[in-house]
Formats: structure tokens, sequence, C-alpha cells
């Protein structure tokens, strides 16, 4: 019998290592245990939120901290099945979530204590919306949302000053209260609700608070 010759068996244990090493990527990504569709989601701090990168769908989220975060690595996030809640947090000065479409349950964003701006573009649907108590926010922006099912609410935003809402046309309730600097609520298409108050809102031009008034019910 020949001997080996040892540099061809070296080479055969590196091929093997490697084909070993390299098969390493050919299985899939198990994304179920990372993007959950069974249960709720929980925010606290930026590890948690990139961890959650990439998800496409949730069953709901909450962002609930009190450290400095960035929610825009959620870009690819499209649809929630369940709840939204933001709040309460002191490190969130911005809300983008760029490609959200759908929200079955409710957005809640409430006692954010540096929350500027909200801005959700892609927003078509949501279940219900509830925006309240966040001092320093001066925007809320859903310029493609057309349908909410319950009622918007905003209520005791003292900072608030736009409300981008301009292509509803239909809710349950519009409801926008004690808001004393808010000068500016684009509603133009806004067909049918049954009820909508406004109140203690001194900037807002009293024509436009009055047509909104005699919209309408929801047959």
């Amino acid at each position: 019998m020949m001997p080996q010759n040892p540099r061809r068996g070296m080479r055969s244990l590196v091929l093997v290592i490697a084909v070993s090493q390299g098969g390493c990527f050919l299985i899939p990504h198990d994304d179920r245990v990372r993007c959950p569709t069974d249960r709720s989601v929980t925010l606290g701090n930026q590890d948690d939120v990139l961890g959650f990168a990439g998800c496409k769908r949730a069953s709901g989220v909450t962002v609930r901290t009190g450290a400095t975060i960035d929610l825009a690595p959620l870009h690819e996030l499209t649809e929630i099945t369940g709840d939204l809640r933001i709040g309460p947090t002191v490190g969130i000065d911005h809300i983008l979530l760029n490609d959200l479409r759908r929200v079955e349950g409710t957005i809640y964003v409430g006692n954010n204590g540096s929350l500027s701006g909200l801005f959700l573009p892609r927003l078509e649907q949501a279940g219900r919306i509830e925006i309240e108590d966040n001092f320093a926010l001066t925007t809320i922006s859903m310029p493609r949302l057309e349908a909410i099912a319950g009622a918007f609410v905003a209520d005791d935003n003292h900072g608030l000053e736009l409300i981008v809402l301009s292509s509803l046309v239909a809710a349950k309730q519009l409801v926008i209260t004690n808001h004393p600097r808010l000068e500016l609520l684009q509603v133009d298409r806004l067909r049918t609700a049954e009820l909508v108050r406004i109140e203690n809102a001194p900037k807002l031009p009293p024509e436009l608070v009055e047509k909104l008034r005699a919209k309408p019910s929801v047959p």
C-alpha cells in the first residue's frame, strides 16, 4: 500500500470543513422566533428594535422605555393585526414607520415626553387611533389614511400645531380636544362621521370647525 500524501489529506480535511461551514448558510433562518405573529412584541431599548428590524408583520407592538431609541429600523413593518402602543417614553423624538399600511387594532401614542413628530406616511387603515398627553408633539401626519373603523381621538397634546388626515373619508368619531396651538387641520375629504367633536382649539378657523360638525352620520 502506498503511503498517503499528507498534503492531499490536508486538502480533503479543509474541503470537508468548508462544506460543513458553508452548509450553515444553506439552512433558512427561522424568523418565527425573531418575528412572532402569535404574541405582542415589546421594545424597550435599541437592541430590541434592531432585533425586530426586517419583520414585515406583527400581532402587536408595544414601545415602552426610558431609553433613547430610534424606531426607523422598523421601516419594513407593513401590517399589525393587533395594537400598536407607544408610550410612556422619554427618549423618542420622532416616530416614523415608513411602510406601515394597516393596523387592525388601536394605534395608541401617549405620554411620550420628547415626542415632537408622529409620521405614518403610508398608513391606509386603522381600527382606532388615540393620541394623548404628548406635550412636545407638534405634528401628526397620516396623509394616506382613508378609513378608521372606530374613532380618531387627539387630546391634550398642548404643543400640537398640525394634523394631516388629508385622505380620510370615513370614521365613526373625530374627536380633537384641548389643543391651544393647533392651527392646521387637514381633513378635506371626510364625508361621514357619527360624531365630530372639536373643543378648546381656538386657533382653528371657526368655519372649518362648523363644516366638520355638519358631516352626515355613517348610514
